[in-house]
């Protein structure tokens, strides 16, 4: 042959290495991630901003803002689901408007609410820019006068800002603020603190905490972090590239407590950002806090994502998570579904003893006087799985979807559609349910509405598809398609003998149940609890002329390393052991809230178990017929061992 096939070859070898792809193990996706739900979203404050919230140490949650007329405050008995009407318990005075309330309960239960005066124009020199505070001792009922922090000068440019607190563990009391006082012939700003160590009684002189020459450090919020250092997190306008605020954090060691000052080039200066494209953002007005998990949560307004450019007036609330050192922040989300005519700005972010957190943002077209808004959000590390047999009936409106504390997968902050969805498992299958709320629903497109659903069995945490990764779709118009990895590509299956699907559609909504076998996935039964998967969601809303998808913050369609990790939980006794049993071997009916149980032969034993698996009940030597009073109105699973030794299951 000539050597022009020789050259052709070369190219062809030339175009397979560049074009092939690398199929790479890498460690799993490390930090939680939040679901918020739309249902919760409440207004707080008819008119206001600049909105914390912390739970009391009597359960409330209490939440204070700047509204016209002075600082109000407003409470919770229920973890946020309801809330008093606003209180206002500090008065503007004329021409001294205050802003940027910010709260703390110390140790010993005393109150302490801090504030920014700032006076109007025209300016006076007996009006300053001032920190102040007032303390409650019996709960908030009361509240002392106005209690003097700081002042800075009297005009706009050499004001003082913001402030936040801080309790240490030897009980000194610190409070942090943007200070311009120092820099009367400069645009600059640095972060200042003072001390209290009776409690917020009386305050020292302030310290410098962190300063950039040439830039603006402002907007503080200090935690203290499991390791010992005490993290603020502040916007900082001086980093290379866009000229924007970046959210970033100065530490030191609670042992130094602010004995040098973290300047620009300091290692104890750092960009919040896991993923280096999101410096290009702005991050302004950002806002830090712990998590129960031992993370970090931070947020920030700015211009994240379809919202670049918007320009300040339209700027969005995002929040992102870090490591238990305030590092790492990732798993952005916008808590607050918006228009692009709307903003979400001078928020903050709040952790709850349910395991959840609050999201308070100033809500408004552009343009118009903001309120106070806030929504639930559930961080999760994880899916579960608990033990049931569900009727696949495109009804999810049954006991063993309720999942403890809400449904485990909550969508919607992307497409205005809230999604919910949940699993459950039993010997034979994998169920899954999602609702969908959707007012255009298309079922006669290429593309249809529908949810695609995709599991890592073997958690082999690629970056490309490969053995043990499969990927359904669920269409509305009542098929489905599956994609199974292999040689990190996804192919089409042939073969979903066993997979039942059944979708309902409503006026608004459509919701879908699914039971797949674990055969089909290639496992002879279900895997043990110890077993870790990985799994992702993704949602297609199908709109005029467009699709829109919505899946699982940071996460990638084929990359399985990003999906969350998934497992089922403990069978109830006895429930992988034997089939559930037909009427022959055992009849069972709920009559009100008794259960009528009987056996052609003795039961030695009969165990009640919610659908999560928990025990409700025991009973021994129940004979051929038992009555049982249901402690509530639910289903569950009775699991019988009967005296000839076999054991039978029933789902009522």
């Amino acid at each position: 042959m000539g050597t022009g096939w020789k050259k052709y070859a070369g190219l062809v070898l030339a175009l397979f290495t560049v074009c092939s792809v690398q199929a790479v193990r890498k460690d799993p996706y490390p930090s939680s991630r939040i679901f918020w739900d739309r249902n919760t979203e409440k207004i707080l404050f008819p008119s206001g901003c600049y909105a914390r919230a912390i739970q009391l140490q009597d359960g409330r949650v209490m939440a204070v803002a700047a509204v016209g007329g002075g600082i109000s405050v407003c409470y919770s008995n229920d973890y946020g689901k309801s809330w008093t009407s606003p209180d206002l318990i500090i008065q503007d005075t004329d021409s001294l408007p205050l802003h940027v309330p910010d709260l703390i309960q110390l140790a010993d239960g005393t109150i302490v609410v801090g504030f920014n005066p700032r006076p109007a124009e025209p300016y006076s020199e007996n009006r300053r820019f001032g920190i102040r505070a007032v303390r409650s001792t019996d709960v908030g009922k009361t509240w002392s006068d106005a209690i003097f922090i700081f002042d800075a000068r009297h005009t706009f440019g050499d004001g003082c800002w913001e402030p936040s607190f801080l309790e240490l563990p030897s009980g000194e009391l610190q409070c942090y603020f943007a200070n311009e006082n120092d820099f009367t012939s400069s645009n600059e700003q640095c972060i200042s603190m003072c001390r209290s160590f009776d409690k917020g009684l009386t305050w020292s002189g302030p310290v410098r905490v962190s300063f950039r020459p040439g830039g603006r450090d402002g907007m503080p919020v200090p935690i203290l972090t499991d390791a010992g250092e005490i993290v603020v997190i502040i916007e900082d306008n001086g980093w290379p590239g866009r000229p924007v605020d970046r959210a970033t954090t100065v530490r030191c060691p609670l042992a130094d407590n602010w004995s040098s000052v973290v300047g620009a080039d300091s290692p104890d200066r750092n960009v919040i950002f896991a993923n280096e494209a999101d410096w290009q953002y702005s991050s302004s007005a950002p806002y830090l806090r712990r998590l129960p998990t031992g993370e970090t949560i931070a947020s920030w307004q700015g211009d994240h994502g379809d919202r670049l450019g918007v320009g300040p007036e339209a700027y969005s609330m995002f929040v992102a998570v870090g490591d238990a050192d305030a590092r790492n922040f990732k798993g952005i989300t916008a808590p607050f579904c918006l228009s692009r005519t709307q903003h979400s700005v001078l928020n903050s972010v709040a952790t709850l003893g349910d395991g959840s957190v609050i999201a308070l943002g100033s809500i408004a077209d552009v343009g118009e006087g903001n309120a106070v808004h806030m929504v639930k959000g559930y961080p999760m590390k994880r899916f579960e799985a608990n033990y049931g047999t569900p009727v696949v009936d495109a009804s999810i409106t049954g006991v063993e979807w309720i999942y403890e504390r809400a449904q485990q997968v909550i969508l919607g902050q992307v497409t205005g559609n809230r999604t919910i969805a949940d699993f459950l498992y039993d010997r034979d299958n994998l169920y899954f349910a999602a609702r969908v709320v959707d007012r255009d629903i298309f079922t006669d497109k290429v593309d249809n509405d529908g949810v695609f659903l995709s599991l890592d069995l073997l958690n082999a945490c690629d970056t490309y598809p490969q053995t043990g990764m499969f990927q359904f779709f669920f269409n509305v118009d009542g098929t489905m398609s599956l994609k199974y990895g292999e040689n990190n590509r996804w192919n089409e299956a042939a073969d979903t003998d066993g997979v039942n699907y059944q979708v309902r559609l409503g006026s608004y909504y459509y919701e879908m149940e699914v039971a797949v076998p674990w055969k089909l996935l290639g496992l002879e039964a279900a895997p043990a609890p110890e077993d870790v998967m990985r799994v992702n969601i993704e949602v297609r809303n199908r709109i005029e002329g467009a699709i829109e998808t919505e899946t699982i913050t940071d996460t990638d369609p084929k990359a399985s390393w990003t999906w969350m990790e998934f497992r089922v939980n403990e069978a109830p006794e006895g429930a992988g052991m034997a089939p559930l049993a037909d009427e022959k071997e055992l009849s069972v009916y709920v009559d009100g809230q008794v259960l009528h149980v009987s056996s052609p032969d003795d039961m030695a034993e009969c165990a009640l178990y919610s659908y999560d698996g928990k025990l409700l009940g025991r009973m021994e030597q129940a004979g051929r017929s038992l009555q049982w009073y249901l402690p509530a109105r639910q289903g569950g699973i009775l699991s019988v061992f009967k005296a000839n030794g076999r054991r039978v299951s029933r789902k009522f």
